[in-house]
């Protein structure tokens, strides 16, 4: 596989392989990406993927396929907006309930996300098993700037053992235990928020752009400011925009 990019999903089913991309905004080089994550497939693994753009952003869905003179390839998109969440929610596997996050109407996301939590909940009923979900749901909720927070499930999860350490964000600040987090936990904290980022720049932006915003986070370690940062890369309209906003909020760093 090139090394210098990733497909977001890459999973062999049936003795399938699937590529999976998570498309948040139209995105000009995605076709040729796409043809980029095919030819990198095959080389690997001697097969040719199925590959599928679930397009999750406002406005209407990319083009479905890469087209030269000389060759075409084709892949399926699908405008999760148009598809009803129940049709994953309602499902008994954990992995196809929180793909519902994904689907519906941009506004419907809160609801959504509850019914999400709630069904992962009845389905496994063992909190361990529960968080080894968090981290998902927590960040394809992120895609959408939607906080995860503990107050609606309704069994108790120890979330310091988390990823993100999201569920549980809003009462550790309550109760003022952010600022004495023991090293390894802040550490964790840290990784979690900047892997969100990287994530949400190249989904944004493009692997190109989420080299340069890697070498500009390694100089940063303040919670607050990755906090900030992990909601610019969702609102920004814009790359300049973007890069204008964690500028000002911190002069010294340069990207």
């Amino acid at each position: 596989m090139v090394k210098t990019f990733r497909p977001d999903i890459l999973v062999e089913a049936d003795g399938e392989i699937i590529q999976v991309e998570i498309q948040a905004q139209q995105d000009k080089t995605l076709p040729k990406r796409m043809f980029r994550y095919y030819y990198a497939i095959v080389e690997k693994y001697k097969r040719e993927p199925t590959q599928i753009v679930l397009f999750v952003g406002k406005g209407n869905p990319p083009p479905s396929e890469y087209k030269t003179p000389k060759l075409a390839l084709k892949y399926k998109v699908l405008d999760m907006k148009r598809i009803d969440p129940d049709v994953f929610i309602k499902s008994k596997k954990p992995g196809e309930v929180i793909v519902g996050i994904l689907a519906g109407k941009f506004g419907d996301k809160p609801k959504i996300i509850r019914k999400v939590k709630k069904r992962i909940v009845e389905i496994l009923k063992n909190e361990e098993k529960i968080i080894k979900y968090i981290d998902s749901i927590s960040f394809l909720a992120g895609l959408f700037d939607i906080e995860i927070k503990v107050k609606p499930m309704p069994i108790q999860v120890d979330i310091r053992k988390t990823f993100l350490y999201k569920w549980g964000e809003e009462e550790g600040e309550k109760r003022g235990i952010v600022k004495g987090l023991k090293e390894g936990e802040k550490r964790g904290l840290v990784k979690g928020l900047k892997e969100a980022i990287l994530v949400g720049t190249r989904l944004r932006f493009g692997d190109q752009k989420a080299k340069q915003i890697r070498n500009f986070l390694e100089k940063i370690d303040d919670l607050n400011h990755l906090k900030k940062i992990k909601r610019e890369v969702i609102r920004a309209e814009n790359w300049e925009n973007f890069v204008k906003s964690i500028k000002n909020s911190n002069s010294k760093n340069k990207i």
